[in-house]
C-alpha cells in the first residue's frame, strides 16, 4: 500500500518506520516543506523517505494523522485539496474530539479512528526510541470507514498487537481515561511514566480514577474505578521509561493537547453536572504553565 504519514512526530515516525520495513510505500506531509524526512530507530540505519510530494500523496492509499489533536483540522484543511481520489484517512492522537469536524470535511471519504499505547520517543530531530510495546484498536467511525477491517491486520503485521474495534468509541474513552491519569501528572512533575507507580502518587490517582470512572458510567461505559487506575498503572509500568507526550510539551515550552485530553473529560462531565475537582486542578496547572511562557 501506498501510505502518506502526516506528521513527522514520535509516533508518526515510528508507524512510517514499521509499515516501510514490511514493504509498504511510506510518504511524509509535513508543516515544514521539506522534500524528503530523514528518519530512523535509534543505533539503526536512517531512511530517506519523499516529502510534501502532491503527487505521491494524491495516489496514497491510507493517510495515516499523526498531529497534535488541535492541528488535525488544519492538517485536513492542508491536504484534502489534493485528494483526487477516496483514500482511507485514520486520525492517530492523543485525546478526543476532532472526529465530529474531520467527518464534515471528509464526506464520503473512509474515516478511521485509531488509539494506541505503543510508546515513542523523540530523541533527537531524525531518530526515535522505541520505549514501549502496547495495544493498537482502530475502528471505522462513518459508513465507509466501517468496511475497511483489514487495516488492522496490515497495522498488526507492521507492529503488533493491533486489532479491529467496532465500538471505537468506547476504546477511545479508555484510552482517554488513562491519558487523564498520566498526561498532566507527568507534565506537571516532569517525570518519567513508570515514576507514577510510586505510593505517594496513588492516592492522588486514584482519586483521579473515581473522577473518571463517573464520567464513563455516565456516557454508558459500565467501569470500575479500580479497574480504570489498574490500566493507568499497566501502562505506567509498560512505558516506563518514556516521558509523556505532555511531559515533552511543558519541558520544551509547547502547547499541550490538554484541551482535548482533561478538557474533552470536563466538558463531558459538565453536561452531566458531575464534578471533577482533581482533574480541574490539573487542568487549571497545566494551563497555568502554557500560558507562563
Amino acid at each position: 500500500m501506498h501510505f502518506t504519514c502526516v506528521g513527522a512526530g514520535a509516533i508518526g515516525t515510528l508507524w512510517a518506520l514499521k509499515l516501510h520495513a514490511i514493504g509498504h510505500h511510506v510518504h511524509f506531509w509535513t508543516r515544514a516543506k521539506q522534500s524528503s524526512v530523514m528518519c530512523s530507530f535509534e543505533f539503526q540505519s536512517k531512511y530517506i523517505f519523499p516529502a510534501n510530494n502532491t503527487r505521491i500523496l494524491a495516489e496514497s492509499d491510507c493517510i495515516l494523522v499523526c498531529v497534535k489533536a488541535f492541528h488535525v483540522t488544519t492538517a485536513l484543511n492542508n491536504f484534502l485539496p489534493y485528494l483526487h481520489t477516496s483514500p482511507l484517512v485514520i486520525l492517530m492522537h492523543n485525546g478526543m474530539g476532532t472526529a465530529k469536524d474531520a467527518l464534515r470535511k471528509l464526506g464520503d471519504i473512509p474515516l478511521l479512528l485509531a488509539t494506541t499505547s505503543q510508546g515513542s520517543l523523540l530523541i533527537s530531530k531524525n531518530t526515535i526510541r522505541h520505549t514501549g510495546i502496547g495495544e493498537t484498536r482502530l475502528g471505522g467511525i462513518n459508513a465507509s470507514g466501517k468496511q475497511c477491517g483489514f487495516m488492522a491486520n496490515i497495522f498488526n503485521d507492521a507492529l503488533a498487537p493491533c486489532t479491529w474495534d467496532t465500538n471505537i468509541e468506547r476504546a477511545l474513552w479508555h484510552k482517554l481515561a488513562i491519558s487523564c491519569m498520566i498526561n498532566p501528572l507527568t507534565g506537571i512533575l516532569q517525570i518519567q511514566n513508570g515514576e507514577l507507580v510510586l505510593p505517594q502518587y496513588r492516592d492522588q490517582l486514584r482519586q483521579l480514577a473515581n473522577e473518571v470512572a463517573n464520567v464513563m458510567r455516565a456516557k454508558n461505559i459500565e467501569i470500575d474505578s479500580e479497574i480504570v487506575l489498574y490500566h493507568a498503572l499497566f501502562v505506567a509500568v509498560a512505558t516506563a521509561t518514556n516521558y509523556s507526550s505532555m511531559n515533552r510539551d511543558i519541558f520544551f515550552k509547547r502547547s499541550s493537547e490538554i484541551g482535548f485530553i482533561t478538557g474533552y473529560l470536563i466538558r463531558c462531565a459538565a453536561s452531566f453536572g458531575i464534578a471533577l475537582p482533581e482533574n480541574q486542578s490539573l487542568y487549571n496547572t497545566i494551563k497555568h504553565l502554557e500560558q507562563s511562557y
